[in-house]
């Protein structure tokens, strides 16, 4: 059975892609000193809303419009000549989202099988359930800013990996006057920033996108409530032609009983 795609998904992965292409190639001025790769928001949400099709294409699309980048728009930046690198610039963007799913995934399972026999067994709409499920939505939210802490850490942390290896163990030419203890400290210290941004930043984004309908699970919940529904209305036609049938027949034999009569 082929799956269908939603229009829904089409249209979310669109603004995703679009919001991508923008951070990558537009410059986003510096903050407090630091230029933050925002270009991980877009992924990062998708991780945590959308699925892994999804987020497997936005990070492919990071990873070589980063690429890309270092040779156009941002030839001029002082970080250029390292992500001109492939091996720097590619497997780590990639990463990001892996980390990112997996991680936000793998921990909503944990806290759905925490909760789920507590609120099952309390009535639904009492006080008490109201405060589990409040702890529950806290748990996700922590969840989402752990997601966003360690997709962000990912990056930089493997950016300084590649460049470790490429450049100080493997000793490949670099097209920079810098050492790469230079590039390691600048990017150290923009993660710094990074990561406390984007754990604060995507949270909220991720729970608005949820709560309106537009995550992975209630996109999921909306297509079985339709399957349902159709079900159901193909139960009941089947029920009401079968009954046609069954007056039918009875009309049919009320005839013969009055003929034999």
């Amino acid at each position: 059975m082929k799956r269908k795609i939603s229009a829904q998904t089409v249209a979310i992965t669109a603004v995703l892609t679009a919001l991508e292409i923008i951070f990558i190639f537009v410059q986003v001025p510096p903050i407090a000193g630091a230029t933050l790769a925002f270009c991980l928001v877009p992924v990062l949400v998708s991780a945590m809303t959308q699925k892994k099709g999804v987020t497997a294409f936005l990070s492919v699309l990071m990873a070589c419009g980063m690429l890309t980048s270092a040779y156009t728009v941002g030839a001029g930046s002082l970080l250029a000549p390292v992500f001109r690198n492939p091996l720097v610039a590619i497997p780590p963007r990639l990463a990001v989202g892996l980390v990112a799913y997996l991680s936000y995934h793998g921990l909503n399972k944990l806290v759905e099988k925490r909760f789920a026999p507590k609120l099952s067994a309390l009535a639904l709409g009492s006080s008490e359930y109201k405060s589990v499920n409040r702890k529950k939505q806290a748990a996700v939210y922590g969840v989402a800013s752990f997601t966003a802490f360690a997709g962000t850490l990912t990056n930089t942390g493997l950016v300084c990996l590649m460049i470790w290896l490429c450049y100080m163990v493997g000793n490949m030419p670099i097209d920079s006057s810098l050492l790469p203890q230079f590039f390691q400290v600048t990017l150290a210290v923009n993660a710094t920033i990074e990561v406390a941004a984007f754990t604060i930043l995507v949270p909220p984004i991720v729970t608005a996108l949820n709560r309106a309908g537009y995550g992975r699970k209630r996109i999921a919940n909306k297509t079985a409530v339709r399957l349902a529904e159709d079900t159901d209305g193909a139960g009941k036609d089947i029920i009401s032609n079968s009954a046609e049938a069954e007056s039918v027949n009875g009309g049919d034999r009320e005839r013969k009983d009055a003929k034999n009569r």
